[in-house]
């Protein structure tokens, strides 16, 4: 049981029902039209018994496939069909005696990594199965349930499980293969045009699991587009727009009528509400979207003699949704309301950038109260506090408020909050209202909304509403870290477990690296620094204790490792080469005998980042380092115990990313070998050995300074390497006789 346990937890990630959660919920009586028994039309009459058909009949299609235009509702339809009863008991009706299995997925662009891949929806998918029918769990993950199993309960504890796609698609199949005669699998997966990927795969799967499995039935939906059309054309299914003309009426009539002011004006010309309604629905064209935005603006305006006159602002909302969303970003607003609406957007999209930047895709989704910090103070409206103090219920219901309503006014509601999910919510019992507002989660009310902004001329002209201003969303997103520590939320106790505060650290120092302001790194980085060590239990007995060192490698390995400077060497690592050369040049550090010096830590990432959040090494901070003073040359006793230089690190890893073919054949990229080679080239200039050996290893035979970038040279036909081959045989170095086992290696 511990170990069925165990894999099934490893299967879950933390964004695994947030797009789910975030689906607006069918409006009253919107889709009820699916399940009725009258008489609503012939083509509606015909989708329903087609549906019907579908979710009962054992002789079916097993797929169904939900089209639409953008906006038109699909995922809404999708989340009102899993968890309608009717559609349960049709099920059960194709199911008969055999018991059904359900389960969803929510494909969706604006997520993590998880939420738009095939990795994912797998791992979902298989999540929801199992924990189901969890005695097929070492049936299908037959070889990973040996290895855990044969664990005690210490390995177990320390033991981390990756998931390979071919893996999971192998274990998928094996569910539904024992699954035959046993039970019936109905599947809802939204978006496929979310997918991040190539879609003629994902159909290709679909298609392949659906005709090899008659026990199983998937309902898919998707835009319009060609591949799509193309595979699914002849299955059952239904357009969304051409059916849902009675739905937005109804919704529209129900906002409008809700409202006291637009209730007394429609309810004067009954007439006039009619045709305000129909030429409502009748510009929308069957994107819902369309309807639920003007709608809501229409209640915004709140400015009308009559209904003639709503009706003649209703037209002055474009049909169009992309020019609809020009009309509330560009046009519609005051001056200064377009550069709120901007700061707003870049915002959102510098954490996006960050994460991207980090790989920690699981935090590409802001929280209210970390994006309501970031406007407070671009509006003025708070300053840095010098202490530590837990934020009270009042200041978080107000803050998060003002920028709730910039959601709805300014950025006309294409920018939303919603509630946390479950699984995601700390421990929900003992969060507060003020906590659990605070925790919402932030994100474009719509795919299109992103689709959007990303149109090149879009984001250019957002640019330009904000000429003349100094404002920095990484700058002012790096704030937002900082005063989240000064305003924490739960009550404020300083501790030692550092996994409380990321994904917060990597992203306030990566801010600080992509800030355009120096300030970011030589003011607020260390105000970071301060703030973080004011929550730190620091230890007398630890020589020099501070937080960063325990981002480290292990406790085993760091506990008797002497740095220069843990922060600083944290922020080398990072890149920040405005902060280190300060620090370096103002204080002149002191660098205690055999640590590890920061021109390491700069040059950790020299040739792959290895999925970590730190940047590749970049030549700005190695030069300045060098410049002055760092020796390139200087031994030390790296976290492995094994004495080294920075220089002969830096020849390692190349050596290590010729074995590993972590070098790509002719780049000529920025990041790729001519980085690399002005590397080299700063370490030669600043005096690197240029005789230097590296010893062999199990791994590696030994190789000489020359013979590594020897071998670079004439193995990815790179003109820099050539260059700096030249340059080390310029400084005397010299090929060694009877030693080529280097190039028969790793030669060409």
């Amino acid at each position: 049981m511990i170990t069925r346990d165990f894999l099934l937890e490893s299967l879950k990630f933390s964004s695994m029902t947030d797009r789910e959660d975030s689906v607006t919920v069918a409006h009253g009586g919107t889709f009820d039209w699916i399940f009725s028994d009258e008489n609503l039309g012939h083509e509606k009459s015909q989708v329903e018994e087609s549906l019907t058909t579908w979710l009962s009949n054992a002789h079916d299609s097993g797929i169904f496939w939900i089209s639409g235009k953008p906006g038109s509702g699909k995922s809404t339809l999708v989340h009102f069909l899993r968890h309608h009863s009717t559609t349960m008991d049709l099920l059960h009706r194709w199911a008969g005696d055999d018991p059904l299995i359900t389960a969803g997925f929510y494909f969706w662009i604006s997520g993590t990594l998880e939420q738009r891949s095939q990795t994912g929806l797998m791992r979902h998918l298989l999540f929801q199965l199992l924990d189901q029918e969890k005695y097929l769990v070492p049936v299908v993950f037959s070889a990973k349930w040996e290895h855990y199993q044969s664990l005690s309960t210490r390995e177990r504890i320390k033991a981390s499980v990756s998931w390979g796609l071919q893996e999971l698609k192998d274990a998928l199949k094996s569910f539904m293969q024992h699954a035959v005669g046993q039970a019936k699998v109905c599947l809802f997966i939204d978006g496929l045009d979310e997918f991040a990927g190539d879609y003629q795969e994902i159909v290709s799967f679909f298609k392949t699991m659906a005709s090899s499995f008659s026990h199983v039935k998937f309902c898919l939906s998707s835009r319009q587009l060609p591949v799509f059309r193309a595979a699914f054309a002849n299955n059952p299914g239904l357009e969304l727009h051409d059916l849902t003309l009675q739905d937005m009426a109804g919704y529209a009539r129900d906002q409008l009528y809700g409202n006291s002011l637009t209730q007394a004006l429609l309810a004067k010309t009954p007439d006039g509400a009619f045709r305000l309604i129909d030429g409502l629905v009748e510009r929308a064209d069957g994107v819902f979207l369309w309807v639920t935005l003007v709608v809501q603006s229409l209640l915004r305006h709140q400015d009308y003699e009559d209904v003639l006159e709503m009706h003649d602002y209703l037209l002055q909302h474009p049909a169009d949704i992309d020019d609809l969303f020009t009309y509330f970003i560009f046009e519609q607003p005051a001056k200064n309301q377009t550069s709120l609406i901007s700061k707003l957007f870049q915002l959102l999209h510098a954490r996006e950038e960050a994460c991207h930047a980090t790989g920690q895709e699981e935090a590409v989704t802001m929280q209210l109260w970390e994006l309501a910090l970031a406007c407070q103070l671009e509006e003025g409206k708070t300053a840095i506090p010098g202490n530590v103090q837990e934020a009270t219920a009042s200041d978080i219901d107000k803050i998060c408020a003002r920028t709730k309503n910039h959601f709805s006014n300014e950025c006309a509601g294409l920018v939303i909050a919603h509630a946390p999910s479950p699984s995601a919510i700390r421990t929900q019992a003992r969060l507060t209202p003020a906590q659990l507002l605070a925790e919402s989660n932030v994100s474009y009310v719509h795919r299109t909304v992103k689709d959007y902004l990303s149109l090149s001329h879009v984001w250019a002209r957002l640019l330009e509403s904000m000429i003349g201003s100094s404002f920095d969303p990484h700058l002012s997103l790096l704030t937002s870290h900082i005063l989240q520590l000064k305003w924490p939320l739960d009550a404020f106790e300083p501790h030692r477990q550092i996994d409380e505060w990321w994904p917060s650290i990597p992203l306030a120092f990566t801010h600080a690296r992509l800030s355009q302001d120096a300030r970011s790194q030589l003011v607020l980085i260390p105000e970071f620094d301060r703030a973080l060590c004011q929550h730190w239990a620091f230890r007398d007995t630890i020589e020099k204790d501070h937080w960063a060192k325990s981002l480290f490698s292990s406790y085993e390995k760091r506990k008797n490792a002497v740095f220069q400077d843990p922060f600083l060497s944290l922020a080398a690592k990072f890149g920040l080469s405005i902060l280190v050369c300060e620090r370096v040049h103002q204080d002149r550090l002191d660098v205690p005998e055999e640590s590890i010096p920061l021109l390491s830590h700069c040059i950790e990432f020299f040739v792959n980042r290895r999925k970590s959040v730190y940047p590749l090494s970049g030549p700005d901070v190695i030069s300045s380092l060098l410049a002055n003073g760092a020796d390139p040359n200087q031994t030390y006793k790296d976290l492995d115990k094994k004495y080294r230089t920075p220089w002969l690190a830096v020849l390692d890893k190349l050596r290590e990313a010729e074995r590993r073919r972590w070098i790509q054949f002719y780049d000529t990229a920025e990041e790729g070998t001519r980085r690399q080679a002005a590397i080299v080239s700063l370490f030669l200039h600043h005096g690197a050995d240029p005789d230097a050996m590296l010893p062999e290893t199990r791994f590696d035979p030994s190789a000489t300074a020359l013979e590594v970038v020897t071998s670079v040279y004439r193995k990815y036909a790179s003109p820099e390497f050539r260059m700096l081959r030249d340059k080390l045989i310029g400084l005397g170095a010299k090929e060694r006789e009877g030693h080529d086992m280097f190039y028969r290696v790793y030669g060409d």
